[in-house]
């Protein structure tokens, strides 16, 4: 991790009492050497100073930092300890250290940009590099699986610096991810409320409201998302979505085709034109958008799964078998396939396996909270 190296600063000068000019001016030398790559010159330097005075907390971080640049990160780690014990006043060696742990330690990072801020409050580097780390390192943890760790992470990073809103933000959709909606809910309107055109902030609270069974709320965030950002197809995909939780279907196909037109080899759109076509009774349209889906992505459990559906009411049940196996093996988890695919094996009087669906059935309803989620897509 490159971080621009901030030695003397005009918050740093009051700890450079009792040096000398020419000292302070070597120190600065010593700097601009490292800043320019220099190290072997910076290096001997160093060494002269601190021959000279052996705790010079100055001349012991900006050594340290030299034998990070040099790979040598227990090196580096032990002179930015020896220079926060030399003078403890100054934030420089914890920013470096920060930097020597970076995402792969995060909360000895966080740790040490939270004493970094204590001693320098409204520190720009610290609060970028605190930014920097605990999104890096959440990411990291989501990718794997972890979202109490990414959770921690980040909320160990508020702590450090709770005005930030980009961490506010990040906070508030891991919590939204992690199903805790009313924590989800209190991050992202706090972000909002100290930024409040804050666009990513509006999208993740609208899923929030969404996911709280508030539609009406998230239809009056999303429509002032857009109106920030009007030619974002995945957010009128989202007002579609959420126009549909609050059944205005006409004002929801119509905002799923303005997706469309932006963005029209998606396949999300298409399928939600289908369901509001079947829903009104339009299954000739319904079932040529669930075709068209399927020729875009032929593992489409809801497509497979509706045309199932479409089958099974006409009455034509082997057919409606076939879509509802493909679902079943393209999405497991789908209540709405295995409801439909049990009715359809009752219907074709295979009872045994048909009380197996309907139980397997019943277990997915349970946790089913597909008409509760707003997918987002990474922006």
């Amino acid at each position: 991790m490159r971080v621009k190296l901030q030695l003397l600063s005009s918050f740093l000068i009051f700890a450079l009492s009792g040096r000398t000019d020419d000292r302070i001016e070597a120190l600065e030398r010593a700097a601009d050497l490292i800043a320019h790559h220099e190290l072997a010159s910076a290096d001997a330097l160093l060494q002269k100073l601190l021959n000279q005075a052996p705790d010079d907390a100055f001349a012991l971080n900006l050594l340290g930092f030299v034998r990070l640049e040099q790979q040598k990160r227990d090196l580096a780690e032990a002179l930015f300890r020896k220079s926060i014990r030399a003078d403890p006043r100054i934030p420089g060696p914890h920013i470096n250290l920060a930097i020597l742990y970076g995402a792969n330690r995060p909360f000895d990072a966080i740790e040490e940009l939270r004493d970094a801020l204590r001693l320098s409050a409204g520190n720009a580097q610290a609060e970028s590099l605190l930014r920097q780390i605990a999104k890096e390192s959440a990411l990291q943890a989501m990718r794997s699986g972890d979202k109490e760790k990414a959770l921690a992470i980040l909320m160990r990073a508020r702590e450090a610096n709770a005005r930030d809103q980009e961490l506010l933000y990040e906070l508030g959709f891991v919590e939204l991810e992690f199903g805790a909606y009313q924590d989800a809910q209190q991050s992202l309107e706090e972000a909002l409320r100290s930024k409040p055109d804050y666009c990513d902030a509006m999208y993740a609270l609208a899923r929030t409201y969404l996911s709280e069974n508030r539609a009406g709320q998230a239809e009056e965030l999303m429509r002032k998302y857009l109106a920030a950002k009007p030619n974002d197809a995945t957010a009128h995909y989202g007002l579609g979505y959420i126009l549909m939780a609050e059944q205005k279907l006409e004002e929801a196909k119509a905002a799923f085709q303005k997706s469309l037109v932006l963005q029209p080899e998606q396949t999300e759109s298409l399928f939600q034109l289908g369901e509001i076509a079947m829903e009104q009774g339009g299954e000739g349209s319904a079932r040529e958008d669930f075709t068209k889906v399927l020729a875009r992505d032929p593992k489409h459990g809801g497509a497979l799964t509706d045309l199932g559906i479409l089958a099974y009411r006409a009455g034509r049940y082997n057919e409606a078998r076939t879509y509802l196996e493909r679902a079943i093996t393209s999405t497991p988890s789908y209540q709405k396939a295995h409801y439909y695919y049990a009715l359809t094996l009752a219907k074709t009087g295979d009872k045994t396996k048909a009380d197996r669906e309907f139980e397997i059935s019943r277990s997915l309803q349970k946790t089913h909270t597909a008409n509760a989620r707003l997918e987002l897509t990474e922006r």
